[in-house]
């Protein structure tokens, strides 16, 4: 497996994964609301930290760890529960009268041109909190990360460019469409939008949970 074939095939499934519906779209979505198309770079920026964390850990062996049940059961219930207080935080500003398209009393030129830290964080948070994320990496991941490691760090290299190369591409298209489009949108939208993100990360969230519930009751009565 070359390099060059690696990076393709990287990208190609990182994309796919990307394209589905998370808590990194409905991120994406919240933020660039308020920072513009920076947005997507940013939160694509703290999604970038949080693989590169993953994979460290896997040359350490923690692959090896995560194959207990409950260490999975655990992930699904607190990585569910961080989702859910997001959703709800969401849900909660969009229900705010003093919460407008400005957001917080901020202008939208001040707030794009504000601190880059809020999406970097929502980014890397948002990533971490999910348990299909860690489900993806713990599956997919480690099966490519082995493979690529055939090739020495080239092949580590080329293989995690072309991930994250896929994530930088989707997102920051998204942020972009949003950020262009609030120009043309009206408080009640902006309102609506927020309320329907935080639904479905609350949704989300729950569907994760239930699963690590499951999970953990399967191993009491085993």
């Amino acid at each position: 497996m070359s390099p060059l074939f690696i990076f393709a095939t990287s990208f190609l499934i990182a994309m796919s994964g990307a394209l589905m519906p998370g808590p990194m779209l409905t991120v994406t979505i919240k933020e660039s609301l308020l920072y513009g198309w920076r947005a997507g770079f940013y939160i694509s920026s703290g999604h970038g930290i949080a693989e590169i964390i993953i994979i460290a850990l896997f040359t350490l062996g923690l692959n090896h760890l995560l194959q207990a049940e409950w260490i999975s059961a655990g992930v699904g219930i607190c990585g569910g529960l961080v989702l859910l207080l997001m959703g709800a935080d969401i849900i909660r500003s969009s229900l705010s009268d003093s919460l407008n398209i400005a957001y917080e009393g901020l202008s939208l030129t001040q707030a794009e041109s504000g601190s880059f830290w809020r999406p970097l964080r929502e980014g890397l948070v948002a990533s971490i909190a999910n348990p299909g994320w860690v489900i993806w990496w713990f599956s997919i991941g480690i099966v490519y990360v082995t493979m690529a490691l055939k090739q020495g760090w080239i092949g580590l290299g080329s293989f995690y460019t072309g991930h994250i190369l896929a994530d930088f591409t989707w997102y920051v298209f998204i942020a972009i469409t949003v950020a262009t489009g609030k120009k043309f949108m009206g408080n009640r939208a902006y309102k609506w939008i927020l309320t329907i993100c935080g639904i479905f990360l609350v949704g989300l969230a729950l569907y994760f949970m239930g699963n690590g519930v499951k999970s953990t009751m399967a191993i009491i009565k085993s």
